[in-house]
């Protein structure tokens, strides 16, 4: 017995030392990924912009948050002509609603300023509100309009890039060009400011210590537009417990990637201890076989009596009943009144198509107990509770 416990002890140790030994003597590639992360250190994460950006900031104060737009204007009111809206490529925290509600704010006022290659889902709308669209060309040198001497030109690695287009150039002010492509651009919407730029790859840690090409000018440039008194920044990695959690010892310890390998060590060992040591003392389970239900197969036997009766009409009175029970009770909708209210929380439920629901609706309110009805009515009804989910068989069970 105490020799296998040694036999694993050893494996375990080799393993250990072959895993420090390719950790420490071959070094991590590096992640060229564009993740846009506040928190990520490799040549395309926004770590250092992160830290940069309130020295670049002079008398304004800047509040971060995870949250989308619309869950922070549910508990954050400021004043729109003192606040500017931030994003730097956050493609999941910008949802339709979300979108509407920022260009109300600006429109009273407030500033709103976009870094973005790639503009999805909800942020579209603010493209559409302004008329501009976007389409890749082979363009990588970018200059500022009000600077244009060739030292000022910064040059991008990527050769493919996004530019702008829009319908109504007298309405808006090139600040930066890709070549002679709009790339970032203002213009005014309501009472406050829109600012559009595609190049939100010049914020990144490659560019911001990259001291030769001095792309960190963009950076400098870019900051200079955040005007107003407060800046919201929804930054989609930001950790709102990070300032509160700075002096935890598990912070400190996923911090260093030495103590954290010693952290994954220490918690896989103990894992291995366990089932090794649980396998030897662990007594026999007796196996206890639990109580069956027969409530299903009783009522598939009085289905099936019903079925060769043929009396469908019968048949089909119960299942509306049971469809009903299970709308009611499963998903919470009143079956009172069968109208339009009724029929739109129905769908929203099931996800059925609209059809679908019109036609269960109709069925049930036609039915009539006097009728006599036929096997292709039962069936076609079996085949409306599918489409729209209920499974009141399920349910019982």
């Amino acid at each position: 017995m105490k020799s296998g416990y040694i036999k694993y002890l050893v494996y375990f140790l080799l393993a250990a030392l072959v895993v420090v030994f390719i950790q420490f003597y071959f070094p991590n590639p590096i992640n060229w990924d564009k993740n846009f992360n506040t928190k990520s250190k490799n040549p395309y994460g926004l770590y250092v912009f992160n830290k940069e950006l309130p020295k670049l900031l002079t008398t304004q104060t800047l509040t971060k948050t995870a949250l989308s737009p619309y869950e922070y204007f549910l508990d954050n009111e400021q004043t729109a002509s003192k606040t500017t809206y931030l994003f730097v490529e956050n493609r999941y925290g910008f949802d339709e609603i979300s979108a509407k509600q920022i260009l109300e704010k600006v429109s009273n006022g407030a500033d709103l300023v976009i870094a973005s290659e790639s503009f999805y889902y909800a942020s579209n709308i603010i493209l559409d509100t302004l008329n501009i669209k976007t389409s890749s060309i082979k363009t990588n040198n970018l200059h500022f309009v009000a600077h244009s001497s060739k030292k000022d030109t910064l040059k991008i690695k990527n050769e493919y890039n996004t530019i702008f287009t829009v319908k109504e150039p007298e309405k808006f002010t090139a600040i930066a060009k890709l070549n002679s492509n709009l790339s970032f651009v203002s213009r005014k919407f309501g009472k406050g400011t829109i600012y559009i730029s595609n190049t939100p790859i010049l914020l990144t840690n490659y560019y911001l210590l990259n001291n030769k090409a001095n792309t960190f000018v963009f950076a400098e440039n870019f900051a200079a537009f955040l005007k107003k008194e407060h800046i919201v920044w929804f930054d989609q990695n930001y950790d709102s417990g990070e300032i509160e959690s700075s002096n935890s010892i598990f912070k400190v310890l996923f911090q260093y990637k030495s103590l954290r390998f010693a952290w994954y060590t220490l918690i896989i060992g103990l894992i291995l201890y366990m089932i090794f040591y649980g396998k030897r003392r662990q007594r026999i389970v007796p196996v206890i076989e639990p109580v069956k239900n027969s409530t299903v197969e009783y009522i598939e036997t009085v289905g099936n009596l019903y079925y060769q009766e043929n009396n469908h009409t019968q048949l089909l009175d119960k299942q509306i009943k049971y469809a009903l029970h299970f709308i009611r009770t499963e998903w919470g909708i009143t079956t009172q009144n069968l109208d339009n209210d009724f029929k739109n929380k129905l769908q929203q439920k099931s996800l059925a198509a609209k059809e679908d629901i019109n036609d269960f609706v109709y069925f049930i309110i036609h039915f009539d107990k006097n009728l006599k009805y036929t096997q292709k009515d039962l069936i076609h009804f079996n085949h409306l509770l599918q489409k729209i989910t209920i499974d009141y068989g399920k349910h019982r069970k």
